[in-house]
């Protein structure tokens, strides 16, 4: 099988980026006002279906427990918009947000192996490798957390590579059929920081003003990956 060609490679990053700017756009489209009012059972009803249908969960997987996670991580996350708008950005990013979800907040830690400040080890992670737009900080979260899972069910560092490669690529399908793509430029259209890499304050203001707010859009992204099961949890 011959190798894709540049051109080939470079035609398929912009459909990619079309399709995440046109699923961009319904989303802006069909926003509602208290559309993440998890408090209200029957949103919540709503947000559990979304992420769970089609996907066949075991008996292991505690629906209670995500839905406290999930809960937890919208409060926290509109709570910081106020962080985000500031002249510092210190607000939480998508990786902690989704590896604290999991470990603490679900009322029992989803999470199979306890690792001692995972939120702050992987910091770096959030919103595209640091803000630079790469790859969605809730996605390497969900990763982390596969790799969790596996390696807390298996020894055998052959068999921990293959299930993890495999059970990633499986989550990552997932995660581009519905939102178009994984990396954070295309999925936000943000790019948060300047060539110099310097903080982009104009993109975190459009992330965290104007309506609706992108950063809105990314507790879509930390919600399906707070409710997306784990390999253990799955039939």
């Amino acid at each position: 099988m011959s190798k894709p060609s540049a051109k080939s490679f470079l035609m398929r990053e912009e459909k990619v980026f079309e399709r995440s700017a046109k699923l961009r756009e319904k989303w802006v489209k069909d926003y509602k006002d208290g559309i993440y009012n998890i408090e209200n059972p029957k949103i919540a009803a709503q947000w559990r279906e979304k992420w769970l249908s089609g996907i066949k969960l075991g008996k292991s997987y505690d629906l209670v427990a995500r839905y406290n996670a999930a809960k937890w991580a919208v409060k926290w996350t509109m709570e910081s918009f106020m962080y985000t708008l500031g002249e510092n950005n210190v607000a939480p990013l998508c990786t902690e947000l989704v590896l604290e979800a999991l470990n603490l907040h679900g009322g029992r830690p989803i999470l199979p192996i306890k690792v001692d400040r995972l939120e702050d080890i992987t910091m770096g992670l959030g919103a595209g490798f640091s803000s630079q737009g790469e790859v969605c900080g809730a996605v390497t979260g969900h990763i982390i957390a596969i790799g969790m899972d596996i390696a807390n069910r298996e020894r055998e560092t052959a068999m921990i590579r293959r299930d993890v490669a495999s059970a990633t690529r499986k989550y990552c399908s997932l995660f581009k059929d519905k939102f178009g793509s994984i990396r954070c430029s295309c999925l936000t259209g943000l790019y948060f920081v300047n060539p110099d890499n310097s903080e982009n304050p104009d993109a975190w203001k459009e992330f965290g003003a104007g309506y609706p707010p992108i950063g809105q859009r990314c507790l879509d992204f930390i919600q399906f990956n707070i409710y997306a099961p784990l390999p253990s949890e799955e039939v």
